[in-house]
């Protein structure tokens, strides 16, 4: 068996969160690197940041993951292997508006850092740590 798979996420990150957490984090670095106003993209990276964290921070898995790491003494505090891809988006959306792309290139940026969220997500939001308690 392999070892990746050994240990089986508890509280897995409903799908749709991650979904639409994923699709808001790659909208918030893709409308940095479009052609729009400097203003009008910081301020819709930040509107969508702000709901991605909203999705995520409301919604009820949370509240298991939480009551699951007290039942098992494991703390919730994020670790460097978590904030670390936070960082890289951070960067991202710093860095795009410095890149103004056609809109081709802009939906190319939003379609490599949706995959990116997605892959990175259960490590990030906690709920794969959770498998190793």
């Amino acid at each position: 068996m392999n070892p990746l798979h050994a240990h089986t996420t508890p509280i897995p990150t409903p799908l749709w969160v991650r979904l639409g957490a994923s699709l808001l984090a790659g909208a918030a670095v893709a409308v940095g690197t479009s052609r729009i106003h400097f203003g009008l993209a910081l301020g819709l990276s930040l509107v969508f940041i702000l709901a991605a964290c909203t999705l995520v921070f409301l919604h009820p898995y949370r509240q298991r993951m939480r009551e699951f790491a007290e039942d098992h003494n494991v703390s919730l505090l994020p670790s460097v292997a978590q904030l670390l891809p936070l960082m890289v988006l951070w960067l991202a959306i710093m860095i795009a508006p410095l890149i103004a792309l056609p809109a081709w290139g802009s939906a190319l940026v939003w379609a490599l850092v949706f995959v990116a969220a997605f892959l990175l997500f259960p490590h990030v939001d906690g709920s794969r740590k959770l498998a190793y308690a």
